[in-house]
């Protein structure tokens, strides 16, 4: 009987409780009557400052230009040959021709290229100069001096502007130069100070006494070797 008149009096208490409060406080009854769902985790807010930031646009790697071609001096004579460098435009094939016709005196050189494809960059083992060609598209194979020099030596068949015979390229077509190179000149060292731009005015070509690309020790150096090599021995 106790248990009855404190119970009725306890129920209508929760009861008034809830209604008084409202919708606001109808979690509670949920809370204690309703089966329980299983909580899941709330994103956390995203900052202002990070919602307004605009994405900054990927930046694609930059490419590099593969060769076009390698090139290689054909001394038509004898079929000797060798290379010059890679051809990557007109200007490169330009200087490379300037370059082969220059290399031997009294022997016609020819430059022949072979394509990118067969450079034996992309793995291809077979040797470049096989399928290396001049300007009128002909192969070097059916140059019928093609690999002669390997099998004997023709007297003939030398370039003059060489004590041994072989072609040598002039420094002053050479494309290779850097500045500050130190080259061995007809009246001595000198050191190089102009670009790769060929052909090379002798005013590229500077003593090392008055060359301000040598550090003092390194001029010291080359001077005292400049000596040496004048001084017979």
């Amino acid at each position: 009987m106790f248990l009855r008149r404190f119970a009725a009096p306890l129920a209508a208490g929760l009861l008034l409780t809830v209604a008084a409060a409202g919708s606001a406080e109808a979690g509670l009854f949920d809370f204690l009557f309703r089966p329980r769902e299983q909580s899941r985790p709330v994103a956390p807010p995203v900052p202002q400052q990070q919602q307004q930031q605009p994405q900054r646009p990927r930046v694609a790697a930059p490419v590099v230009s593969s060769p076009k071609a390698r090139g290689y001096c054909v001394r038509t004579c004898d079929g000797y040959y060798f290379a010059t460098g890679f051809i990557r435009s007109p200007r490169d094939e330009e200087m490379q021709t300037s370059m082969c016709e220059s290399s031997c005196q009294g022997g016609q050189m020819v430059l022949y290229t072979a394509s990118g494809s067969n450079d034996g960059s992309n793995g291809n083992t077979k040797p470049a100069i096989e399928s290396a060609v001049d300007k009128t598209g002909a192969l070097y194979t059916a140059l019928p001096t093609a690999y002669a020099f390997r099998d004997n030596e023709n007297p003939a068949c030398t370039c003059q502007s060489n004590a041994r015979g072989l072609p040598q390229i002039p420094i002053s077509v050479d494309p290779t130069l850097r500045n500050g190179d130190i080259v061995v000149m007809p009246d001595g060292l000198k050191v190089f100070r102009g670009s790769g731009e060929v052909p090379h005015p002798d005013t590229d070509f500077t003593s090392v006494a008055s060359s301000k690309a040598l550090s003092g020790v390194v001029r010291q150096q080359v001077l005292s070797l400049e000596q040496r090599i004048a001084t017979p021995q």
